[in-house]
């Protein structure tokens, strides 16, 4: 859930104390218990028993709301401590690029961007950007860990039952942040009240639109019958960071059908059979994501406990070979510039290439970035209706582990495609460039093209 005026507000108000006002809680109660509770009830058969007991799935569904109650006035510092868990930016987000793994090294990126713009220090201040997916993925580490030790106790044949209770905190406690996720308005800078200068269809700005939506609209409107049918089938989880980042992805993505079902009236009384059909969706969506992220934290607590190694230490990861570029897209190589002075002998004690971005011309031995994964670019509402087409060529640095960083246009046929081209190319995975055996960073430039059938 997000909080409200005095938390979001970056005008007159900061100049101001934090006032105390109720806050909205997503999905208010009604749905965050329908969602951990649908998750629950839907777990497959090879899941331990002892998370299928009808006491089990009502511990979980007791603790969806569970962070909601952490919201009081009366605890201010939990409260202003986990407030930020609930919910994400990802327009704020994004302006970092590819958003990295771990909590701290995203309000790092978050500070080193506001260092190199000081005009947007308000909008980017960790605290008002959010961390919902990194609460969710750290509690889903929580979780796995705790099925690890069930597995461990369960073959010395001893008493399991404290480290059952931790699971089904956890699960509860993880229900919560994942019932979040699947809430368009906690994905978005328009979380309560359109707040984007252009506005062009005439959403509501007015800052009920949330709660509205989310609670009285939910407990007047939506039951489990409702929603129970909507289901996905289970999904195996392949990256737990990556599945749930696209998960939210497609949540924001319908921040705006929110208020278009908001200006149709949608959210009054009964609704529209459009808003409570949406709005079934969304609290499925949520209950399929929790199911499918139960089931990989169980699996993958089978898998062994990597050794530790030398965090400092490259490694070559292990491909398969050269995959083809996707459509719309074709490397640049020739225009990569700059080329800092590379020594030709190594030595294994020492790390040569920390820190450092090879760029043409490159060494003898030098493997070039292998592109993985390329989401096609979208048009922005204003080149589709003009129908602009071209290309725009972005220059970026792709990482040791495959990510990109330092975007920026090289060239473009049209200022209207470049949002379109960075937001695809942030989401670019690689192989990354080798050199004597190891990954290495490397600069180059990939050209987007823009094209209408």
């Amino acid at each position: 859930m997000k909080s409200p005026l005095p938390l979001r507000l970056f005008s007159v108000l900061l100049l101001l104390p934090l006032l105390a006002v109720p806050s909205s809680h997503a999905w208010g109660n009604k749905g965050h218990t329908m969602i951990n509770r649908l998750a629950a009830e839907s777990l497959p058969a090879d899941m331990p028993a002892f998370i299928r007991t009808p006491e089990a799935i009502n511990e979980i569904a007791y603790l969806g709301p569970e962070p909601d109650r952490w919201r009081s006035r009366a605890e201010p510092e939990l409260n202003a401590a986990q407030a930020p868990d609930h919910f994400i930016d990802i327009e704020y987000a994004d302006l970092i690029g590819t958003l990295p793994r771990q909590r701290y090294q995203y309000i790092a990126a978050l500070y080193a961007y506001i260092a190199a713009h000081p005009d947007r220090a308000a909008d980017l201040r960790p605290e008002r950007v959010g961390f919902q997916p990194y609460i969710t993925s750290e509690v889903w580490e929580r979780l796995k860990s705790a099925m690890r030790d069930y597995r461990t106790l369960s073959a010395a044949h001893q008493d399991t039952k404290p480290v059952e209770a931790a699971i089904l905190f956890y699960a509860g406690w993880l229900g919560h942040y994942v019932g979040d996720g699947s809430q368009p308005l906690h994905v978005t800078i328009n979380y309560n009240g359109w707040v984007e200068k252009e506005n062009p269809n005439g959403y509501t700005t007015d800052r009920t639109i949330h709660s509205q939506f989310e609670s009285t609209f939910v407990d007047a409107n939506i039951n489990t019958t409702d929603v129970q049918p909507l289901l996905t089938p289970l999904h195996p989880i392949s990256d737990e960071w990556d599945d749930y980042l696209a998960y939210l992805r497609h949540t924001g993505s319908l921040a705006e059908r929110v208020y278009q079902l908001d200006k149709q009236h949608g959210f009054d009384g009964t609704g529209t059979p459009e808003s409570r059909q949406f709005t079934a969706e969304r609290l499925a969506a949520g209950a399929s994501m929790l199911r499918d992220l139960y089931v990989a934290a169980w699996v993958k607590s089978a898998e062994p406990v990597p050794e530790w190694h030398d965090p400092h230490e490259n490694s070559a990861p292990k491909t398969s070979g050269a995959a083809e570029l996707p459509p719309g897209v074709t490397f640049q190589k020739q225009a990569v510039v700059g080329p800092p002075p590379i020594a030709n002998t190594f030595v294994e004690s020492q790390k040569p290439f920390d820190a450092q971005i090879f760029r043409k011309p490159f060494p003898d031995g030098f493997e070039h970035p292998i592109l993985r994964y390329a989401p096609d670019p979208e048009y922005s509402k204003k080149a589709r209706k003009n129908k602009i087409t071209g290309k725009v060529v972005v220059r970026m640095t792709v990482e040791t582990n495959g990510s990109v960083e330092d975007v920026h246009v090289v060239s473009s046929d049209s200022k209207d495609l470049v949002d379109g081209a960075l937001n695809a190319v942030r989401k670019y995975k690689f192989s990354p460039a080798m050199y004597q055996g190891h990954p290495v960073a490397a600069e180059i430039n990939v050209e987007v093209n823009f094209q209408l059938n």
